[in-house]
């Protein structure tokens, strides 16, 4: 862990702490604007060709919340969350499982539940652990170094250990068999993003320029490998 990247973590925490980290992140799916997901020359991405190694790194609804897509390598079927701590404030809600030829592709919104630590260009403390890690113990998990919290993907992202209680947010995909293709069209509840928008402001205005990162990505986003996009990913 650098120390530029610990300052960051440390100031994000302390402003969504500040501003009362809410019961609930994720409820009924929510509708957007479809985008179709695309490599950086903007061509369709094939979901045959995606790898299992790591994770893939997006953005979606707005430009400025990054979302990972996984691919298990093996099929992920829907679940109900539901119960403490699964349970959304509103009620239960269904995560639709994976899709793809075999659904084991699966996509959240890279921001953790606990205190809204996300990947950016310089560094992320969330990352998929594919073949297992010191804190991650078993492989094909998602960690969080920032605090130690661990998700499983598999299973609606779901809170396994650590200082989180909430699963990750779903982001919703549609696959299109005839030309493999991968479009985002939603996600489940918006109030994880208007937090880490309100925490991350100053951050997200010198990425992304103000105003942008709160714009809608439009009909394509382009995803590419965690380890393209973020300089420095820490081992926990």
């Amino acid at each position: 862990m650098d120390r530029r990247g610990f300052i960051k973590i440390c100031a994000g925490s302390a402003a969504a702490l500040a501003m009362g980290v809410p019961r609930v992140w994720a409820e009924d799916f929510r509708d957007f604007s479809q985008a179709l997901l695309t490599d950086t020359d903007g061509a369709p991405l094939k979901a045959s060709t995606l790898g299992t190694e790591e994770a893939y790194i997006f953005h979606y609804p707005y430009k400025g919340v990054p979302c990972f897509l996984i691919n298990l390598g093996k099929p992920a079927a829907s679940m109900t969350l539901s119960g403490d701590p699964l349970s959304a404030e509103k009620g239960p809600y269904t995560w639709p499982g994976g899709v793809g030829k075999t659904s084991n592709l699966v996509s959240y919104v890279a921001i953790c539940t606990h205190q809204l630590s996300a990947p950016n260009k310089d560094i992320s403390y969330l990352r998929y652990a594919a073949s297992g890690s010191e804190l991650a113990g078993a492989p094909g998990k998602i960690v969080c170094c920032a605090h130690g919290t661990i998700f499983d993907p598999a299973k609606g992202a779901e809170h396994i250990f650590g200082p989180a209680t909430y699963p990750l947010v779903p982001v919703r995909l549609e696959y299109n068999p005839v030309d493999d293709s991968l479009a985002a069209t939603g996600i489940a509840g918006h109030h994880l993003i208007d937090q880490y928008f309100k925490s991350y402001k100053r951050d997200l205005i010198k990425e992304f320029g103000p105003g942008v990162y709160r714009e809608s990505v439009g009909g394509h986003t382009i995803m590419q490998l965690l380890s393209k996009y973020s300089e420095s990913i820490p081992a926990c």
